[in-house]
């Protein structure tokens, strides 16, 4: 992504040296000065001193300078109590040390500044829920329930309170939204300098409410402000949660997002280019996504743990032969793909069958997780068989750092919203200041 630009600059520079030959050439005419001029006799001084009298002139003028200079700016008489003016508070801070993985899209297994958590009117439908995420995080990173107004956050500091947590546990940002799933419709935040860093915002579009959900698609510029981070807008069609990103240039997704943008009038190759440009990936991979699943999203049957660890979901063939198919040719794939740290290693997890009818049936999924600095939350089901629910629980044990803690999450009340932990978080990289963000959030 830098390369192109300082590509495109070089040429810029190239276009604007050229010389251009004048249109017509200029004539000189003869006739114009071609006798002498009788110009008045110059006078000539003749002393000795004449020839240096403007270089000693020039030259005591500078030593007068000089003494000047060390006699009135003395040691003892400098100070730097001076009116002089300051940058205002909210001016952009420079961005931590960079690490390679910084220029590409946030890989979620690396260290997070903050994690936002979609509450919104759900704060006063289901407050046990974001206790439990708040209670299991135990402050391991600064989490931050997004909600449209005043009065659900006061709701969400009591109910912080009412559970006997630390207030820091969750704090509460007022961002109007028209839904929970903050995943789909918030920015990508990537650094594409030393020092800098901007927000990467596309558009969204809800399957069943194309313009209701206006809130969401402008949520950018109010991150914008609380981040201190400029936007640049791509323009495709895209949904957080059908991006996993593994930090070093590598983009997975489903081919649900290729046929959004073709139906758009975008071909395959102005979609990888534009990838490479706005995202910095190098590499991009689209998998089919789950027969009859309504959302299409990566996120339900697959995770990355680390640069080149992958988790992929699995279903008994004799409840879903089709999906059952498809997951493995998902694992297929990704497991043929090369990183710069190897191939790709895949752990197999398994996934319950959707309830009821399919089409409309509550689908859930063991690889829709937080992972919040060492923490992995995953959710968990009621109506699912423990034993299944232990062996998803030890695939992340086995893969996962030991130091790291697996915590279960109810997410019953989630399941018949289509959605799950994934789909209403929102990670901020850890090079990003959360000062704003803080400043801002209740309790005041």
């Amino acid at each position: 992504m830098k390369r192109n630009k300082r590509k495109q600059y070089r040429q810029k520079q190239e276009l604007s040296t050229e010389v251009h030959p004048v249109q017509k050439p200029i004539v000189v005419d003869p006739k114009v000065h071609s006798e002498p001029i009788d110009y008045p006799h110059r006078r000539y001084f003749t002393h000795p001193l004449s020839k240096y009298g403007y270089s000693l002139f020039a030259l005591i003028i500078f030593l007068c300078g000089v003494y000047g200079g060390a006699k009135f700016l003395q040691k003892d008489n400098f100070t730097t109590d001076v009116n002089l003016p300051f940058a205002d508070k909210s001016t952009r801070k420079p961005l931590s040390v960079s690490q390679p993985e910084d220029f590409f899209p946030v890989a979620e297994f690396r260290k997070q500044a903050a994690i936002l958590i979609g509450c919104h009117n759900q704060i006063h439908l289901i407050p046990e829920f974001f206790g439990e995420i708040a209670n299991a995080v135990a402050r391991k990173v600064p989490l931050f329930g997004v909600v449209s107004t005043e009065a659900q956050a006061l709701q969400g500091v009591r109910m912080i309170d009412e559970l006997g947590l630390p207030p820091d546990s969750m704090r509460f940002l007022v961002i109007p939204s028209d839904s929970i799933w903050i995943r789909d419709y918030a920015p990508f935040i990537v650094r594409y300098d030393q020092e800098k860093a901007a927000m990467v915002d596309a558009s969204y579009r809800s399957k069943n409410a194309p313009i209701k959900r206006l809130k969401d698609e402008f949520m950018c510029f109010e991150l914008s402000r609380l981040l201190e981070l400029p936007v640049r807008s791509i323009p495709l069609l895209l949904e957080g949660g059908n991006f996993i990103s593994n930090g070093t240039g590598l983009l997975l997704t489903s081919s649900k997002t290729i046929l959004m943008n073709e139906q758009g009038g975008f071909s395959h190759n102005q979609l990888i280019s534009m990838f490479n440009e706005f995202l910095g990936v190098n590499g991009v991979y689209a998998v089919n996504p789950l027969i009859d699943e309504p959302n299409g999203h990566l996120d339900m049957f697959m995770t990355m743990l680390d640069k080149n660890l992958a988790v992929v979901a699995e279903m008994d063939p004799s409840i879903d032969s089709e999906n059952s198919n498809l997951l493995n040719e998902a694992a297929d794939i990704i497991s043929s793909i090369t990183t710069p740290s190897g191939p790709i290693e895949v752990r197999r997890i398994p996934m319950p069958a959707p309830t009821t009818q399919k089409a409309w049936g509550d689908w859930r999924s063991y690889t829709n997780v937080i992972m919040a600095n060492g923490v992995l939350l995953m959710p968990s089901y009621s109506d699912v068989d423990p034993a299944l629910e232990n062996q998803a629980e030890q695939v992340y044990r086995s893969a996962l750092p030991p130091d790291w803690e697996i915590k279960r999450i109810n997410c019953d009340p989630l399941a018949g919203f289509r959605g799950q932990l994934h789909c209403l978080s929102y990670n901020i990289p850890n090079y990003v200041s959360i000062d704003r963000l803080i400043q801002e959030a209740y309790p005041k």
